[in-house]
C-alpha cells in the first residue's frame, strides 16, 4: 500500500445533544428518538438499528413527548406548547397545531392510534383527533390544578391516568371527569419535599405505575385507592419508564444513569401468584436516563450523555447471535465533516455554525508509529455562523477550497472562499437560483465546477460555479418512476459523467451528466445504503449497506461486477457482518487502484480486492495533532472465512512471522482511531483521521449525579 502520513485530529469540538424522548413504534419496527436541541432521529430495527432519517432541530422547537399514531405517522410536542407532526419523507416539521393550554409536558396516542391526548401547564388534559392531513381538537377532560407531568391510556381506551406533583389522578374518557386521585406521598411519614411523578403506566389489569422523585417505582390499584407494591430502586430520582406489550416487564430509568429492569414472575414456581421482581441495576449512562422504551425483543434507554443504548432480552433471542449483543450509538450515521483535498482544509458541521481549519504540516520523516513535529500547526481559520433559530441540514467545502456551502429548513447558502496568506475571507454568492429548501446533502464535483443539491422526492439539483463567485440553475435530475423520498446520499464519479443518488427509499439510482439523463437504478436490496462511492479509474459504484454488506456496481455495464458476486458467493466473515456501527465513508487509494480504504465509528479498514497472497501487513500509528508512518501494506489473501482471525493490525503485528502470514487476507484492520467520524486521503502519501474521544466532550456536560462508592 505504500507509505502514508497519517494526519490525526481531535480538535473537532462536537457535543452531541443528550437524548430527551424516545418512542418505539407499535410494531417494533423504529424507534423515534428526540434530542435535548429539538432534532428528531428514527432508527430501523430491520436495518440493523440504522439511523435512517434526521430531522434537525430548532432553537423555539423543544421535543418532551413524542409519539407513533395512525399507523407510520410521528407527532411531536414540547414546552413552545404546539403538537408537530413531522414528514418522515421529506424530514422537515410539516405542521403544527397550538394545544391551547400553555407548554406541553406530555402527550401519548391511544390505542388505536386516532387520539392524541396531551398533559399541559395549565393543569388540562385535552384529547386531539387524528385525521388526515392533520389533528383536530376534540374535547378538553377535566382540569385539576398543578401542571400534568405525563400520561397514559388505559389499553381499552376507557381511562387516562395523568402524573402531577405530589398526585396522580384517573380521567374518564368517556365523562371527562377524575374518578379517582391518588397521592403518592400518603404513605410516606413527615414529607417535607414535594414528590414529582416524573413517569406513569395504566395496566390493562387496573394497576397503575408510577416512578417518582423519591426514587420509587409503586404499584397502585386505583379502583380502590390503594398502594399494592413498592420498589425504592434508587436513592434519586426516577425519571423514565416504559412497559411491554405483555405487560410482564418493565424498564425504569434513573438520574444516576443507571437502568432497571422489573418482571413479573411467579411467587412460587407453578403457582398463580405473581410479584414484580426488581433486577440489578445496569449502569450504562453517566447522566440522566430521561428516555427509555420496551421493544418486544430489547430495552432501550436514552440519556443525557448522548448515548442510546440497546440491551437485548436474552429470553427473547432465539440463538446466540449478534441479536443478543449490546449495542451503544453515540454519534449519528452520517458525516459531518468535509474535506477540501486541495487546500488541506477541514469543514465542521455543528448545529447552527460552521468551522473551517487548515490542518498542520511536517518537513520531517519518519518510521513507523515515530511522532513527527510540525513546522506549522494547525489553524482555525473562520467560525461561520447560521442566521435564525434553524439547525443546519448539511454542509459541503468544495475540493479545492474555494467554494462552500450549507442549507437550513428554509434557507440554502453558497459562500466563495479567499485564503489571502494566513487571512481567509468568506463572500457570499448573490442571488443563488431559488429552489425548495432544505437541501439534504451538499456535493462538489471533483473539479470544483459543479455543485449537487440533493432534494425532496428523490430529485437532485445540478449548479454550474462561476467566476469570480456566482452560480446556475443547470438541470434537476429525477427518477424516471418517481420518488416520495427525499435524497441523503450523493456520490459524483471524479470524470465528471456520473452521480449516484441514494433516496429514503433505499434506490439507488445513477445519472448521466453530460446529457442529463437517468441511465439506470441499481438493483434493490432490502437494507438502507450507508456509503458509497465512485471508483475514479473503473466507475464502480462501491455501495455500504447497513448490514455490513459490501457490493461493487459497474456503471457502464449497468450490472454487479464479478469481484462482487464472489464476494456474495464466498460472504463476508462473520466478525465484519456482527459490527454494530455503519460504514459512513468509502474512498479509494489513487497508488493500487483494487484499495478500497472504509471507515465506521471504530475501525479503519482498507480491503484489497486483488486477492493475491502478500508480503507485510499493514498499519498506522499517530498521536494528536501530529503525523505519522505507516508501513508498506500487504497484497493481502482471499477474503477470510469465518474461521480466521479478523485481527486489529497492532494485534497481528505481534504475532510471529509464520502466524502473521498464516493470518493475512484482503481485510486490514486498524482500530487505533476511536471514535472515527471521519477519515479521507488528501492525496496519494497523506491520510487524515477526525476522531472524537468520549470523555473530551462529556467533561463539558453538566456535572451527573454524584453516587456515594464503597471505600471513598
Amino acid at each position: 500500500m505504500g507509505e502514508f502520513e497519517v494526519h490525526r485530529v481531535r480538535f473537532f469540538g462536537l457535543v452531541p445533544a443528550g437524548v430527551r424522548c424516545l418512542a418505539c413504534h407499535p410494531r417494533g419496527t423504529r424507534l423515534a428518538l428526540a434530542r435535548t436541541d429539538g432534532a428528531v432521529e428514527v432508527y430501523n430495527f430491520a436495518a440493523n438499528y440504522f439511523q435512517e432519517k434526521v430531522i434537525p432541530g430548532h432553537e423555539a422547537r423543544s421535543v418532551e413527548s413524542l409519539c407513533w399514531a395512525a399507523g407510520d405517522r410521528l407527532f411531536g410536542a414540547g414546552l413552545g406548547g404546539d403538537i408537530t407532526e413531522y414528514d418522515l419523507s421529506g424530514l422537515s416539521a410539516a405542521r403544527g397545531v397550538d394545544g391551547g393550554g400553555g407548554p406541553i409536558w406530555s402527550m401519548v396516542a391511544n390505542g388505536t392510534g386516532t387520539q392524541l391526548a396531551i398533559g399541559c401547564e395549565d393543569g388540562s388534559v385535552k384529547i386531539f383527533q387524528v385525521v388526515p392531513g392533520g389533528i383536530q381538537f376534540e374535547r378538553n377532560l377535566d382540569r385539576r390544578k398543578g401542571r400534568v407531568l405525563c400520561l397514559s391510556w388505559h389499553p381499552s381506551d376507557t381511562h387516562i391516568v395523568a402524573g402531577s406533583i405530589d398526585f396522580f389522578r384517573v380521567i374518564d374518557v368517556t365523562s371527562g371527569q377524575t374518578v379517582q386521585r391518588i397521592m403518592v406521598n400518603y404513605h410516606m411519614e413527615k414529607a417535607k419535599r414535594e414528590c414529582v411523578v416524573w413517569a406513569i403506566a395504566l395496566l390493562s389489569s387496573g394497576t397503575v405505575v408510577s416512578a417518582d422523585s423519591f426514587g420509587r417505582v409503586q404499584f397502585w390499584d386505583w379502583e380502590q385507592g390503594t398502594l399494592a407494591e413498592s420498589h425504592t430502586v434508587s436513592t434519586s430520582a426516577v425519571l423514565s419508564l416504559a412497559v411491554a406489550q405483555k405487560e410482564d416487564s418493565i424498564i425504569v430509568g434513573t438520574s444516576t444513569g443507571a437502568t432497571y429492569h422489573l418482571q413479573l414472575l411467579p411467587v412460587r414456581l407453578g403457582g398463580l401468584e405473581k410479584r414484580w421482581v426488581r433486577t440489578k441495576p445496569f449502569q450504562f449512562h453517566s447522566h440522566d436516563v430521561r428516555a427509555v422504551a420496551h421493544s418486544p425483543t430489547a430495552l432501550i434507554s436514552g440519556g443525557l450523555d448522548a448515548q442510546l443504548v440497546i440491551r437485548p432480552l436474552m429470553e427473547k433471542v432465539q440463538k446466540k447471535s449478534y441479536d443478543a449483543a449490546l449495542r451503544k450509538f453515540t454519534f449519528p450515521h452520517r458525516r459531518l465533516v468535509s474535506c477540501a483535498r486541495k487546500a488541506r482544509l477541514l469543514l465542521f458541521q455543528f448545529s447552527q455554525y460552521l468551522e473551517l481549519w487548515r490542518l498542520g504540516s511536517t518537513e520531517e520523516t519518519g518510521k513507523d508509529g515515530e511522532v513527527l513535529p510540525l513546522c506549522r500547526m494547525p489553524e482555525h481559520l473562520v467560525q461561520l455562523k447560521s442566521k435564525g433559530p434553524e439547525h443546519i441540514y448539511c454542509s459541503c467545502v468544495s475540493p479545492c477550497g474555494t467554494w462552500l456551502g450549507y442549507s437550513t429548513a428554509s434557507r440554502f447558502q453558497l459562500y466563495r472562499v479567499r485564503c489571502d496568506g494566513d487571512g481567509v475571507s468568506l463572500r457570499k454568492v448573490p442571488k443563488v437560483p431559488k429552489l425548495l429548501p432544505p437541501a439534504y446533502q451538499l456535493q462538489f464535483s471533483a473539479d470544483s465546477e459543479s455543485l449537487f443539491v440533493a432534494s425532496t422526492r428523490g430529485s437532485v439539483h445540478v449548479f454550474q460555479l462561476l467566476e469570480p463567485g456566482g452560480c446556475k440553475h443547470l438541470h434537476t435530475l429525477r427518477p424516471p418512476s418517481g420518488c416520495s423520498e427525499a435524497v441523503y446520499l450523493l456520490a459524483p464519479s471524479a470524470d465528471g459523467h456520473w452521480l449516484a443518488a441514494v433516496s429514503g427509499d433505499w434506490a439507488i439510482h445513477i445519472y448521466n451528466l453530460k446529457c442529463f439523463k437517468h441511465h439506470c437504478v441499481v438493483p434493490t436490496y432490502d437494507c438502507a445504503v450507508s456509503a458509497i462511492a465512485i471508483h475514479p479509474s473503473t466507475n464502480n459504484l462501491v455501495i455500504a449497506y447497513s448490514d455490513q454488506q459490501l457490493f461493487e456496481f459497474s456503471i457502464p455495464e449497468k450490472q454487479y461486477t464479478s469481484w462482487s458476486r464472489a464476494v456474495q458467493s464466498r460472504g463476508l466473515h462473520r466478525a465484519w457482518l456482527e459490527r454494530d456501527s455503519p460504514i459512513t465513508h468509502i474512498t479509494f487509494n489513487p497508488k493500487n487502484p483494487s484499495h478500497i480504504l472504509l471507515h465506521d465509528t471504530y475501525l479503519l479498514c482498507v480491503l484489497d480486492k486483488s486477492l493475491v497472497s502478500g508480503r507485510e501487513g499493514w498499519g498506522c500509528r499517530g498521536l494528536l495533532q501530529s503525523l505519522t508512518r505507516a508501513v508498506p501494506a500487504p497484497l493481502p489473501q482471499p477474503l477470510p472465512d469465518d474461521s480466521a482471525l479478523l485481527m486489529n493490525q497492532s494485534t497481528l503485528k505481534q504475532l510471529p512471522e509464520t502466524a502473521r502470514k498464516r493470518q493475512l487476507h484482503a481485510f486490514k484492520i486498524c482500530k487505533k482511531f476511536q471514535p472515527l467520524l471521519f477519515m479521507d486521503l488528501l492525496d496519494k502519501n497523506c491520510l487524515v483521521v477526525v476522531e472524537r474521544p468520549i470523555m473530551d466532550f462529556k467533561t463539558q456536560l453538566p456535572l451527573p449525579v454524584q453516587q456515594k462508592k464503597f471505600g471513598t
